[in-house]
């Protein structure tokens, strides 16, 4: 016979109860089944597990070695239970939170992996922003970004997955001199004045300082502006050219041209907690995220 979980629970509450009588009522079975039960427990450990009296039962010391580890290895199974049934279980609502227009999109898009479950959205700025609160358990799902060569693998309790790698590109004025080619060379703008957003706590902008201090020069950077709009009006006016993502606003005496050789690139992440409720879904997310970006280069 070998040892199971039930035979394990038997002997637990056996010296729970302290009786025969009270565990085999406990069990719904008979004091002579029970018995033989637990003699044939004891044959398989190899060794009398209790002392028996008129006043009920006792472990022995090869009872009390066992009843340790009995133990341990039920609350280690229930354990183990209750984080597989909270796993599986449907979240009461979806908490969601990101930077880009990914966010709203996939928070669109979360329906189709949790039927019926609400989803709460929000946007930040900052990408570390978006990961302290994941990583606190205030959101339940990030999409976020960084510039940086990390190892994603060793973020404490955070689990990541790489959505896609997207090459910053450069957005000028239409009329720029350079503006006719399909790509430039960082170094090439070394004399125009920069619009930069402000640090998002990733990375940004010293990967940028990085690029051009590898280009050979020191950008000029006068301007520091949050809303892109912003940014985009100065560059209408022939003011300063500006490091972008692909999907920058054009139009109106703008336009978006690649850097030659990828000098920045910025990575799309997404972020959950490995004990969050949408884990065992994560895969599915992903897959998700990356139609949605694909789709997005597509129209551009």
């Amino acid at each position: 016979m070998d040892l199971e979980l039930r035979h394990l629970r038997t002997v637990c509450l056996l010296a729970d109860t302290g009786s025969v009588t009270k565990a085999a009522a406990a069990l719904s079975t008979s004091q002579p089944a029970l018995t033989t039960q637990l003699q044939r427990i004891e044959r398989e450990v190899g060794g009398t597990l209790f002392h028996r009296g008129r006043s009920g039962v006792r472990p022995t010391e090869l009872g009390e070695f066992v009843l340790i580890r009995a133990r341990a290895v039920l609350l280690s199974m229930d354990d183990l239970m209750h984080d597989i049934s909270a796993r599986g279980a449907s979240p009461t609502a979806l908490r969601i939170g990101g930077v880009g227009q990914l966010t709203v999109e996939l928070s669109g898009r979360l329906p189709e992996v949790f039927p019926g479950v609400p989803v709460h959205v929000r946007t930040e700025y900052s990408p570390k922003l978006v990961t302290d609160l994941v990583r606190a358990g205030r959101l339940d799902l990030g999409t976020t970004i960084d510039y940086v060569d990390r190892d994603l693998t060793t973020d404490g309790p955070l689990s990541w997955s790489m959505l896609a790698v997207d090459p910053l590109h450069v957005a000028l004025w239409a009329d720029h001199p350079l503006a006719e080619k399909p790509s430039i060379h960082l170094e090439d703008l070394a004399d125009n004045s920069w619009a930069l957003t402000p640090p998002d706590g990733t990375g940004w902008p010293e990967c940028f300082y990085v690029a051009c201090q590898r280009a050979g020069f020191s950008p000029d950077v006068p301007y520091r502006l949050h809303d892109r709009s912003e940014i985009r009006d100065l560059i209408a006016d022939r003011r300063a050219v500006a490091p972008c993502q692909s999907d920058f606003d054009t139009g109106r005496g703008v336009v978006v041209r690649q850097l030659e050789g990828a000098p920045i690139q910025l990575r799309h992440l997404l972020v959950w907690r490995r004990d969050g409720p949408v884990s065992q879904a994560a895969d599915r997310i992903a897959r998700v995220a990356r139609e949605i970006i694909g789709r997005s280069a597509e129209k551009i």
